[in-house]
């Protein structure tokens, strides 16, 4: 699970330094990179896989989409490291609590949960 508390928590600990604030920005980031990469791929296999007229274009664009899709799973992994580090350096839970590893299951129980708050922020905007 993702504890949003220990986001707060770390925000609040950084202060105003601008690299910290930059690197969190961009590590929290990697969580809508990684769940835009998945929707674009899935939503493109949906809407071009039933009527494809040029199966080499189509599987070029899926081997393409996929492999972006991976690669933004990979810094998603890295950053949640990075985010934990972060967090023990400053005496806050961690981030993820789980296990941060590319191996599987574990990437995809991260995936999954960050998917998840993903979700709870943007069904809990302001």
């Amino acid at each position: 699970m993702i504890n949003e508390s220990s986001i707060i928590s770390l925000i609040e600990s950084i202060g105003t330094d601008a690299d910290l604030i930059s690197l969190l920005d961009d590590c929290i980031a990697s969580f809508e990179k990684y769940h835009e990469a998945v929707y674009k791929l899935e939503m493109y296999k949906k809407i071009h896989g039933r009527n494809v007229k040029n199966g080499e274009i189509y599987r070029d664009t899926v081997m393409e989409l996929d492999r972006n899709r991976t690669v933004c799973h990979n810094s998603l992994i890295a950053n949640m490291s990075i985010i934990n580090r972060l967090a023990e350096m400053n005496s806050i839970p961690p981030v993820y609590d789980g296990i941060v590893s590319e191996e599987r299951p574990h990437r995809r129980i991260l995936a999954n949960e960050v998917f998840e708050y993903v979700e709870k922020v943007i069904k809990n905007r302001e």
